[in-house]
């Protein structure tokens, strides 16, 4: 027996489907690293949970690490905030450069401290607290300015920014603010910021920063079928197990492009098929019984999305789900609420920002999780 090759809920060994992300970042890593750019907009990698966005920037971190670059990574949304977040894991980097570089980064880390404060940072006369204003802002924006380019002496800097939709909000406009002014000054600052989010992050960001198209955004999709059949079939080949055609035909019905729902249904397959040894195959029968299993990881999702929404998140939910499982329009929704469009906007961005939802095309919604709107359906 094989353990499963395949990483449901788990950051994926592998990315198919995403060569066209790969490719433009690899470009800008040229920019950075054969040039010695800096990379003038923060590019942000925005889907609904399930969609491998963490996946995907830590595939970024491999190619950025393989290039020679030095890389940080943050989670956004912890108590002391993006800017101390990125701080922190700088000066954890630092022990890898020279004397005089450590030094003088380390120095301009201190002062970024100093200009951003953040929870429970002590200084000489007490704890420091930010001011909650476009000066402190401003202020903390040319501290990490500073920091960006003392940390880029000797090597280019990559930051990974996850879940960027959560960040503090002025921590956000101080990174945007020193990318503003890097871009203006500071050119041959081998420095970039790629990040991932939820489909609200443009929104979020926006409301935050008004000069946010200085972003570039990116919306992934779901996967092609080329990429989901080798998903499905690359990690088993890899291990000497083959999959029928019928069984990766069976398989791409259930997960509909939903990079999730492949993953979760290929490990399912996997394990009814007896974690198969070299020159094992697996079958249409093992899709179906796999399915079986599948569909109870899949419920148990379900139930805990629905818990966590409102009443008036649930009608919502429920009104979408009985319209179908597809995009349906904006206007059918509300209609079929008895309400105008513009009542719909609070659940609406509640349940993008809960990853249930996502805009579809324009004045559309579609559940995120293929079987979500059937699951409403069935249990309302």
């Amino acid at each position: 027996m094989q353990p499963s090759p395949y990483t449901p809920g788990e950051v994926a060994r592998s990315v198919p489907g995403r060569a066209q992300q790969l490719a433009e970042v690899d470009e800008r890593l040229s920019t950075l690293i054969d040039l010695g750019r800096l990379v003038g907009r923060i590019r942000v990698d925005h889907a609904a949970r399930g969609f491998g966005k963490t996946s995907l920037l830590r595939e970024y971190q491999r190619h950025a690490a393989a290039r020679g670059a030095t890389t940080v990574w943050v989670t956004a949304g912890e108590e002391q905030g993006l800017v101390t977040q990125i701080a922190a894991e700088l000066r954890r980097v630092t022990d890898g450069f020279g004397d005089k570089t450590r030094a003088a980064l380390r120095s301009r880390i201190e002062t970024l401290q100093l200009s951003v404060g953040g929870p429970g940072i002590a200084t000489a006369t007490g704890t420091f607290h930010p001011a909650n204003n476009a000066d402190g802002d401003q202020s903390g924006a040319r501290a990490l300015e500073a920091v960006i380019k003392a940390a880029t002496t000797e090597v280019p800097l990559v930051v990974l920014i996850d879940e960027i939709q959560s960040a503090d909000p002025a921590g956000l406009r101080t990174l945007v603010y020193a990318w503003q002014h890097l871009q203006a000054e500071g050119v041959d600052v081998p420095a970039a910021v790629f990040a991932a989010g939820l489909p609200n992050a443009p929104e979020t960001i926006a409301s935050i920063v008004t000069f946010s198209e200085r972003l570039a955004y990116r919306p992934l999709g779901p996967l092609h079928r080329d990429a989901e059949e080798l998903a499905l079939i690359g990690p088993a080949r890899a291990l000497g197990v083959h999959w029928s055609q019928g069984a990766v035909d069976r398989a791409l019905e259930i997960a509909q492009g939903y990079p999730y729902s492949v993953q979760l249904i290929a490990d399912a397959a996997w394990t009814v098929a007896g974690r198969p040894n070299p020159g094992g195959v697996i079958d249409v029968g093992a899709v179906e019984r796999g399915h079986i299993a599948m569909q109870a990881d899949l419920d148990a999702l379900f139930r805990a999305r629905w818990a966590v929404c409102s009443p008036a998140e649930r009608r919502m939910l429920t009104a979408m789900a009985n319209l179908g499982d597809g995009p349906v329009p904006r206007s059918a929704i509300a209609e079929a609420l008895h309400t105008g469009s513009n009542q719909l906007s609070t659940p609406r961005a509640r349940l993008i920002d809960k990853g249930l939802i996502q805009p579809a095309d324009r004045g559309m919604l579609e559940f995120t999780i293929p079987g979500f709107g059937a699951f409403v359906h069935n249990n309302e």
